[in-house]
């Protein structure tokens, strides 16, 4: 039962996190234009094959469709190429060639509901074009990123002084740490931007929110020290109270190490 809680959360999770980026005024209108002007234009030859209204049809849901599983496939390999360390350019190759595979197959479930079949010896074309769609997509989001810091040694300390566990977390939600809690094979972690849930080993999340100041209070919380409000009860038991709103219990074993931190504090 909780395995599979833990399973129903961490799936809304993600879908929540997939949807974020397009949710605000800004995107909604961007992703408006990109496909009344696809519409209106008819790229890939769809100008002669659909008349107007079913072109813009045609279109917005080609752009709606593709945004969402563009964005997670492009940031995912993104993130895992930059940690191998791999060459700009053999970088935005990957990109391209790779998320353009369920970018294209989005584009051939789209096609056929509209009458068109790409799978008749039509995919390959599909495929490249996607390529090329998402390789110049690339191309200028990385001509448009701000210039590396000139300064190594402050860019190495920046580093040094943000937790690990951030590059775990959604960009949307990474922010300063509140506390880390343990659900299963999962841990929740909890910022000022909001929640997450990460698989990953509860003693390794801790040891990777360093160097956040913080204390283990129960074998399956973690708390900051900067968001404790104090000590207090509920239903008989410690815990404490959190600038997130949060009751955290204190485990018996931990009660001790919490009070001295906190006296410390």
């Amino acid at each position: 039962m909780q395995q599979s809680f833990a399973n129903n959360t961490l799936v809304r999770q993600m879908l929540l996190d997939l949807m974020a980026p397009f949710l605000s005024r800004h995107s909604i209108l961007l992703l408006a234009t990109l496909a009344g002007l696809a519409g209106l234009v008819g790229p890939f030859g769809t100008y002669d094959i659909f008349p107007p209204g079913e072109r813009l049809i045609y279109w917005a849901a080609i752009v709606l469709g593709t945004a969402g599983i563009g964005h997670a496939a492009t940031s995912g390999l993104e993130r895992t190429l930059r940690r191998l360390g791999v060459p700009v350019w053999l970088e935005l190759a990957a990109i391209a060639f790779l998320a353009a595979v369920p970018v294209c197959l989005v584009v051939a479930l789209v096609s056929l509901v509209f009458g068109f079949n790409p799978f008749s010896g039509h995919l390959p074309v599909l495929y490249l074009q996607c390529v090329a769609v998402l390789g110049g997509i690339a191309v200028l989001f990385h001509l448009a990123a701000p210039s590396p810091v000139a300064d190594a040694s402050d860019e190495k300390e920046q580093r040094a002084a943000r937790p690990m566990l951030l590059d775990r977390l959604p960009v949307a939600k990474r922010g300063r740490i509140l506390r880390l809690s343990a659900q299963d094979h999962y841990v929740e972690v909890v910022t000022e931007n909001g929640n997450a849930l990460i698989a990953m080993r509860f003693r390794d999340a801790i040891a990777e929110a360093s160097p956040e100041p913080g204390l283990q209070c129960h074998r399956s919380h973690w708390v900051a020290l900067h968001a404790i409000q104090g000590r207090t009860r509920k239903d008989k038991r410690a815990g404490l109270t959190t600038t997130c709103g949060a009751f955290v219990p204190i485990g018996r074993t931990y009660s001790t190490s919490v009070t001295r931190a906190l006296q410390g504090a």
